[in-house]
């Protein structure tokens, strides 16, 4: 259901600056909001979180404008895409899935190329599992957890760690604490998250430019809590089902983030896999390095006209 001219325009332009079109289509639970830029083949462009705005992918997504039909949704449960009921019956992984198969076919697409970055990566990658004849292409960023497990959460914490210094990880758990409690106040959460952030970057002097990019708009927390308890929930694990789709697979990926191991073990389970290493970059590669992840992105889509 296309909502009238004059309000796409308005809230495109509110929302973005830059967003060629802003539409929407109904779901049993509300409105699921997408983005449009440029024309061509269509490539939906799936940012990170979960919880996170579609926004923070929204440079991406106006550089694959350029050539490509390139479709930013704002996933359910963020930004404008807000279910009623807004709880754990609406939001899951599932629901997530069923809701890009229903833009597909709003949209009347037989296939698209799939981006996503992080969370969005493995958004990318369920929905290849379940509609394999879906996808066109995996072009995957920084890929998230392939699976929950203890062992690969200590992991990515312990690297975090790893990154920062010790007045930077005294912060951290200083303000942890504080949080913990209840006692926590809004610029001890600010701050808190900051002093995180600091362990995805590799130019930490960049932290503060890289935050305004990082949160282009204000994430769902709400939205990131129900769809982690469901992944929890339901024993996340690509590697039972990713098989499913035989198409290919490209990674980009900062060669110094502290989740790099992600997608090495994506790698052991998908041996074909093409990886691409961005040099002095963190989990933002297209932040921080963007004319070396601009160029490899090209590449990799030109093998899909």
């Amino acid at each position: 259901m296309k909502i009238p001219a004059l309000l796409t325009m308005l809230l495109a332009f509110i929302a973005t600056g830059h967003a060629q079109q802003l539409d929407s289509l109904k779901y049993p639970n509300g409105y699921l909001y997408f983005h449009t830029y440029g024309a061509g083949a269509p490539v939906i462009v799936l940012s990170g979180g979960p919880g996170n705005s579609c926004l923070q992918q929204e440079e991406v997504a106006i550089e694959l404008g350029k050539k490509y039909r390139a479709i930013l949704p704002e996933q359910r449960g963020t930004g404008l895409s807000i279910p009623v009921p807004f709880d754990s019956t609406t939001i899951t992984l599932q629901s997530a899935v069923e809701d890009l198969h229903r833009l597909l076919q709003h949209l009347h697409l037989k296939q698209a190329i799939f981006y996503g970055h992080s969370w969005g990566a493995m958004l990318a990658m369920s929905f290849a599992a379940q509609y394999p004849d879906k996808v066109r292409a995996l072009v995957l960023v920084n890929p998230g957890y392939y699976k929950f497990s203890p062992d690969l959460l200590t992991t990515h914490v312990n690297n975090l760690r790893s990154h920062l210094g010790t007045t930077d990880l005294a912060l951290w758990d200083s303000l942890g604490k504080t949080i913990a409690t209840g006692k926590g106040t809004a610029t001890d959460s600010a701050r808190y998250n900051r002093t995180i952030r600091l362990g995805y970057i590799y130019n930490k002097s960049l932290i503060d430019s890289f935050m305004t990019k990082i949160y282009a708009a204000k994430p769902n927390g709400t939205m990131q809590e129900l769809m982690v308890s469901d992944l929890n929930r339901a024993h996340y694990d690509l590697s039972k089902n990713l098989f499913h789709y035989k198409g290919p697979v490209s990674i980009i990926a900062g060669a110094q983030d502290a989740l790099a191991f992600y997608t090495y073990e994506l790698k052991v389970i998908r041996p074909a896999i093409q990886l691409y290493w961005i040099q002095e970059s963190g989990h933002f590669p297209m932040f921080e390095q963007r004319t070396a992840f601009n160029k490899q992105l090209w590449s990799i889509m030109a093998a899909w006209p």
